[in-house]
């Protein structure tokens, strides 16, 4: 009787103890790991900041991380979301390929990683619950036929390039569509430097450029982020009726296209990237089947049409 007692109240006491760690881990809020290319890009900040609001609005946490450009980085703080036994990760790998070992360490893990910013080749779509990006080949191709408007009736067609990141997929990409539609229009790209999304070294490669090339008919600036710089050294040089066309859709580059200071752009938004980014998540999180890949759209973008680009950046 003593025994059959002490079985009944083992049986309470564990009984309890399971009630609670249920309870405990279906309280466990979703935790989003983000490993960002680098915070410091203004492309980044913005994603990053949807992300935070995305998971506060559904009681979510999210634990940002920032590589600030550096490939090694990246890889080590995948492992440490890894590690932290994150329900998803996002991450915008600063180069596609470099990042697959990590990626694949995630996925033996049984961590969703929804990919964004860089695309990744169709061999290593398994490893990942969903790839979200903005087609870096189409805004290279965009924002090329806009110069090539530009120069149609230009007897000379000579341009220089202020460039992004050396070796970044999304300059690789762009790059893929623009030098075609220059062959085509017979634009001569007589140089291009890199300027790493910088405005401050867009500014440094500009200058240098204009010294290098004083008769350039255009220039093409590969990101946003840097256009107000190559306008800033036109105007200081008295050289401002040289034609720039931008790529990216930043805030101040969309006023410098209402200002016609800039002929046009191809306009990108991170906040509805990232939006598809957190959409897909919840999706995964509510049990539903989610399409693989999905781009967002790259629309040409003058001074007429310029308020339909978010410019959230």
């Amino acid at each position: 009787m003593k025994k059959s007692f002490v079985y009944i109240l083992l049986i309470i006491v564990i009984s309890m103890f399971a009630s609670v760690f249920s309870v405990s881990a279906a309280d466990k809020p979703v935790t989003v790991g983000f490993a960002a290319a680098s915070s410091g890009w203004p492309w980044y900040a913005t994603f990053i900041q949807h992300v935070e609001d995305r998971c506060a609005k559904n009681g979510w946490e999210s634990i940002i991380l920032s590589a600030d450009a550096d490939v090694a980085t990246q890889l080590n703080q995948v492992l440490d979301l890894i590690e932290k036994k994150v329900d998803y990760i996002i991450i915008g790998p600063l180069d596609a390929k470099a990042s697959i070992p990590a990626i694949k360490k995630a996925h033996e893990a049984n961590i969703p990683v929804i990919v964004i910013g860089n695309d990744l080749d169709k061999e290593y779509w398994d490893y990942v619950a969903a790839i979200r990006v903005i087609d870096d080949r189409d805004l290279g191709r965009n924002s090329a036929e806009i110069m090539a408007e530009v120069l149609k009736d230009s007897p000379s067609k000579k341009i220089f390039v202020v460039d992004g990141l050396a070796g970044q997929p999304a300059v690789t990409l762009r790059w893929e569509e623009m030098k075609p539609v220059f062959e085509k229009n017979g634009i001569e790209v007589v140089a291009s430097e890199y300027a790493d999304w910088d405005m401050v070294k867009a500014i440094t490669v500009t200058e240098d450029m204009i010294t290098r090339f004083p008769d350039i008919d255009a220039i093409f600036s590969m990101d946003g982020s840097m256009t107000p710089g190559i306008v800033q050294v036109l105007e200081e040089s008295g050289m401002e009726d040289i034609p720039v066309v931008g790529l990216g859709g930043t805030a101040t580059e969309l006023e410098l296209v209402k200002e016609g200071k800039v002929v046009g752009t191809a306009c990108q938004s991170p906040g509805m990237n990232a939006e598809d980014a957190m959409d897909a998540i919840e999706a995964l999180e509510a049990g539903e089947t989610i399409e693989k890949r999905m781009t967002v759209n790259t629309p040409k973008t003058f001074a007429a049409n310029a308020d339909d680009c978010p410019g959230d950046w």
